[in-house]
């Protein structure tokens, strides 16, 4: 009987465990939304665009980039570990904070993730795919 207990106990906590984690990252709907409204994952442009991330990346800002395009528009969206993660990084980086300003109010925050449109005429297309998945 108590080793009945400690295996219900076990699943109990991997279950909430697996809960909690997948919480924190809302990337994968952000990529399935955008997928499903014909943007395609870019890993060549995410990577081209990081180039001009150094700033970020000598205040030590660990981030993940991510890009999506469709005809000519792209749209970023910056990746952080967890939403705790990303409010740290916003209080300890002026880059950031000039970047980004008040994120948590904002359209383009999404659980751990931040939308940078990058289409003047997809802009709000792109915070709606955002905003909605």
């Amino acid at each position: 009987m108590k080793k009945f207990a400690k295996i219900i106990a076990v699943l109990a906590l991997v279950g909430i465990m697996a809960g909690v984690l997948a919480a924190c990252n809302s990337m994968p709907k952000i990529k399935a939304a955008f997928e499903r409204e014909g943007y395609t994952y870019s890993q060549d442009a995410a990577d081209f665009i990081s180039k001009f991330t150094e700033e970020l990346e000598e205040e030590q800002i660990v981030f993940n980039l991510h890009v999506f395009t469709k005809d000519l528009s792209m749209a970023a969206v910056i990746e952080f570990k967890s939403n705790k993660e990303l409010e740290e990084q916003l209080e300890k980086s002026e880059t950031l904070k000039g970047l980004l300003g008040d994120l948590q109010k904002s359209d383009i925050v999404n659980g751990n993730c931040v939308l940078i449109p990058m289409s003047i005429l997809r802009a709000e297309e792109q915070i709606k795919i955002f905003k909605n998945a």
